[in-house]
């Protein structure tokens, strides 16, 4: 208890490592959100406004041109019934894109060419070619137009059963990974307990090294006071993410709490690994460290967000030992499938890669030798 004790002070008076892990995520969730907050927000989708001229009844057609103005989100004309003047005025005043008049033939009238013009043309050209083909089949074999009716009567059954989900913004890609990058700065924690147990690193490494204690428990005890102060940054992050930004991580808190704990455990097992496995100053190793995170989320699609996707279709294995991606790809799975075999995957590498970092740190550790002290 007193090697943890002390391991927690040294832990808690680095300013430097508390900035990082502490308040730079939230600095970093801040501007993603300034930046992605509207990225898929994109101006309403206008209907095209269409007059209709009605010199002759069509019934069909005025139930179609009805079903495609409904006010709804996907509501693609805007219709009205006037007369060929007030069509005409409607047109001159801009008030409509195009008019259409009904006699034995169909006319679109327009004053300009643009895309709510084009949706119109489609909307009638599709209309008549439908009809025609409808038509052409009922007179040379009206067999076959039975028989289209009942095919198209079966595809509308429905054989699946939905599952109500609410969409998922694309940006909040974004903050998984930021998530997965924050686990990795972790790191940092198991850097500066490494650096504390090194003796020519550091005045307390000196001390540590010249006491009665096993250096595996040294290394144990800081772990778990780094894991601490680490798993407290994440909570910090999930609140700020989720009461302060309101963005949606679903209704799988637990699942959420459980797989930062165990990110948080690999990123600090990846900081004593760089800790040990390089001999250079403190300063080279967190450079070393932050250039490894940043590369692993960068993999993951924190910068390009296509990026996740042309890795796991070209180079999947990558996938599979980028701990970001993998912490990603966990919070995908709690968000698109039904239960959790995905996600306990991903937790269970998750928990591989930490034990063989935690082993491969302790071997080097205790290889460790000094000339004297």
């Amino acid at each position: 208890m007193h090697s943890f004790i002390y391991q927690a002070k040294l832990l808690f008076r680095d300013r430097t490592m508390m900035f990082w892990t502490f308040l730079f995520p939230l600095i970093l969730a801040t501007f993603f959100n300034l930046a992605f907050s509207k990225l898929n927000s994109s101006e309403g989708f206008e209907p095209s406004k269409l007059a209709v001229v009605e010199v002759k009844e069509n019934k069909e057609l005025k139930s179609l041109l009805n079903e495609l103005s409904k006010e709804t989100d996907d509501q693609l004309l805007d219709v009205q019934y006037v007369s060929l003047t007030q069509a005409q005025q409607l047109l001159s005043d801009e008030d409509i894109d195009g008019y259409l008049t009904i006699d034995n033939t169909l006319k679109i009238s327009v004053k300009e060419n643009g895309i709510a013009q084009t949706i119109i043309q489609s909307v009638i050209d599709s209309y008549q070619q439908t009809t025609h083909t409808m038509n052409s089949i009922a007179k040379e074999n009206p067999q076959a137009l039975v028989q289209i009716i009942q095919e198209d009567l079966n595809m509308n059954q429905d054989y699946f059963e939905s599952r109500q989900m609410s969409s998922l913004d694309v940006t909040v890609i974004y903050f998984y990974t930021l998530i997965g990058m924050t686990c990795m700065y972790g790191g940092f924690w198991g850097l500066k307990v490494s650096t504390n147990i090194e003796a020519n690193l550091s005045r307390q490494g000196t001390r540590i090294q010249v006491a009665p204690v096993s250096k595996v428990k040294m290394i144990l005890t800081g772990n778990i006071a780094a894991f601490i102060m680490q798993y407290l940054a994440m909570l910090l992050l999930l609140g700020y993410l989720t009461l302060g930004l309101n963005i949606a991580f679903g209704d799988q808190i637990g699942y959420i709490l459980l797989l930062m704990a165990v990110g948080s455990y690999v990123g600090i097992t990846l900081g004593n690994l760089i800790g040990n496995l390089f001999k250079c100053s403190e300063n080279t190793k967190i450079s070393i460290l932050t250039s490894a995170s940043l590369f692993c989320s960068f993999l993951s699609g924190m910068m390009v967000i296509d990026l996740k996707y042309i890795i796991q279709e070209n180079v999947p294995i990558l996938g599979y030992i980028n701990p970001v991606s993998v912490i990603t790809d966990a919070l995908y799975a709690l968000y698109y499938y039904p239960t959790y075999e995905r996600f306990l995957l991903n937790v269970s590498i998750l928990a591989v890669m930490g034990v063989i970092l935690t082993m491969i740190s302790v071997l080097l550790s205790r290889r460790k030798k000094y000339d004297s002290l």
